[in-house]
């Protein structure tokens, strides 16, 4: 259950804050002000104004530390009385308060997002500071890849206590703090909504914004989002875990509940490199992204290296040819080509029997009769995305890709931005329904592809179908893999198939795999079944991975070898 609370960082505005708190009365809401090291004039203005209302809390600091201090001071206040979400609002007075209920009602509806206003000015700001929050729009433009934060300025907003108190710690400490925090929270996933608010500048009011000093401040929080922004767009398509949440305890995040936003923001940047600098361009960018992420992602760089060892330990143990000298940077940048891939794929510039070629007999796995749809396991062993070329070329039939729950709307935003043409559909995963096998039945009839990747854990629910895993013989080391697309094929009983699309050279080769023909299952022989079906899988998986080791993009222990 949501809980409400109002913060007032104080500094020399005492004559202001009593109007300011009698506004907020009728929002029944506890009140904490917070003097930020005020003189004992403005102290004594600030008891003046506090005296009508006893309930008000007041934390003083000794200085004056600045805005940002004021307000981790005041959200830490908050996290100890059990708020979920706290009220900020400048005491100056500027702000209008008959906006606070509409904003109070958008936060209870959406209790993950910063709510915030959205400033509307009338004829008393002066031309400073407009001409300021324009330069400052412009660098959160730059800084989330987008215009979603249409005001990061503005000091009347509901934060979300929990999450806004971590990152506050780590924010500006002065004016800097309103639009560091809520870019911080954009970053981490979580919405932000504006409502519009009157904004008002008195002629005899007193403002502590510092022209000089602040606008250095805010300068330099710029140039760190800016870098910091920078770092997370190179490392968000290798953000994977160690290991599943189900594996690792309770208090682990699993790799699909991790906030993703920066993955789509890399997207675009990568978009507009690739659009506007070309191919070439791309490429040298690739470089230096990838060396730092090399020198920066240890989890990833351990995970690379053991995979690559244990690629290295059974080829030689099978006869095969020893891969020689394994590189994580060789590996690291073949992952960087395949963005390069999904980019161009989306762009058109991928074309069946030029850039991307059926390996011998894929072609004709693929030419099934109409009427007759096909379950598809696919990977992240090479680059999937290549079958949204093949929808746009009509080689193959639409495909529905089963997204886990939490990832639909990450992967329904990136296809609609840079596929908007394709054929690829989204159906959101939770569990196997009634309501969801007749749509998947309705799909295969149609003669469509149902697709889903078959080589991650899901995310951990509640007695889900989805949490489940079977555990499967991979590179002579048992690994565990999500029962739930084997379980999908047991209810669908349509033919069960496998596809890659792999590297080779400056070609795309794509490997088409039939796994099982139709087949009624019996409840009785079901966990035969499905122990079969995902050994069938594990085996292409791992003879795949075997000759195309650099194409393997699970940067995370597959084995989960800490937990036996």
């Amino acid at each position: 259950m949501s809980t409400y609370g109002i913060i007032i960082p104080c500094y020399r505005h005492g004559t202001a804050l009593g109007a300011v708190l009698e506004q907020l009365q009728p929002l029944k809401l506890p009140i904490v002000v917070v003097d930020d090291g005020n003189d004992e004039h403005e102290q004594a203005l600030i008891a003046q104004a506090l005296a009508p209302y006893p309930e008000v809390k007041l934390l003083r600091h000794e200085h004056n530390q600045g805005k940002g201090v004021a307000m981790v001071t005041g959200l830490a206040y908050a996290e100890e009385q059990g708020w979920s979400h706290a009220l900020q609002i400048d005491a100056d007075g500027q702000h209008d308060i008959s906006a606070v209920p509409q904003m109070l009602e958008l936060s209870k509806k959406e209790p993950t997002a910063l709510i915030s206003g959205l400033p509307q000015y009338d004829d008393s700001i002066p031309t400073g500071r407009k001409i300021g929050r324009y330069i400052t729009h412009f660098w959160v433009y730059v800084e989330t890849l987008s215009c979603d934060l249409k005001d990061s300025m503005c000091g009347l907003r509901i934060y979300p206590v929990a999450d806004s108190l971590a990152l506050s710690r780590h924010s500006g400490h002065y004016m800097d703090y309103d639009t560091e925090i809520m870019v911080r929270l954009y970053w981490q996933g979580h919405p932000v909504r504006f409502v519009p608010v009157k904004v008002i500048y008195p002629q005899d009011g007193h403002s502590n914004f510092r022209m000089f000093a602040d606008n250095v401040k805010i300068s330099l929080m710029h140039t760190r989002l800016v870098t910091q922004g920078l770092l997370r767009l190179i490392s968000a398509p290798f953000r994977r875990p160690s290991q599943p949440s189900s594996a690792a305890g309770a208090g682990a995040a699993h790799w699909a509940q991790e906030p993703e936003r920066a993955g789509l923001l890399g997207m675009r940047l990568m978009v507009w490199t690739y659009k506007i600098l070309g191919l070439r361009a791309f490429k040298l960018l690739l470089y230096p992204v990838i060396a730092v992420f090399y020198l920066t992602a240890k989890q990833q760089r351990a995970a690379s290296a053991q995979f690559l060892k244990q690629v290295r330990t059974f080829r030689r143990a099978s006869g095969m040819t020893d891969l020689r000298d394994p590189s994580v940077f060789t590996h690291f940048y073949n992952f960087g080509l395949t963005l390069l891939d999904k980019v161009a794929s989306w762009q058109g510039d991928i074309k069946l029997g030029q850039q991307a070629v059926f390996a011998r007999g894929s072609e004709q796995v693929l030419n099934f009769p109409q009427g007759e749809g096909r379950l598809l396991l696919v990977s992240h062993l090479g680059d999937i995305e290549l079958c949204r070329a093949l929808v746009a070329t009509g080689k193959i039939r639409p495909v529905t890709a089963l997204v886990f729950h939490d990832n639909a709307q990450r992967f329904a935003a990136i296809m609609k931005t840079f596929a908007p043409e394709s054929a690829l559909n989204l159906l959101a995963l939770k569990d196997f329904g009634p309501e969801l096998m007749i749509d998947l039945k309705e799909r295969l009839e149609r003669g469509e592809l149902i697709a889903i990747a078959a080589d991650r854990l899901a995310v951990p629910s509640a007695n889900s179908a989805t949490a489940r895993t079977v555990t499967v013989d991979f590179m002579g080391r048992p690994a565990p893999l999500a029962q739930g697309p084997f379980i999908l094929a047991a209810l669908l009983q349509c033919p069960v198939m496998a596809l890659f699309a792999l590297r080779e050279g400056e070609r795309r080769v794509i490997y088409a795999h039939e796994l099982r023909p139709a087949a009624k299952v019996a409840r009785a022989a079901r966990a035969e079944y499905i122990a079969a079906l995902a050994q069938d899988f594990a085996h292409l998986l791992q003879e795949h991975a075997l000759s195309h080791p650099y194409d393997w993009f699970n940067f995370f222990d597959f084995w989960h070898s800490n937990h036996g």
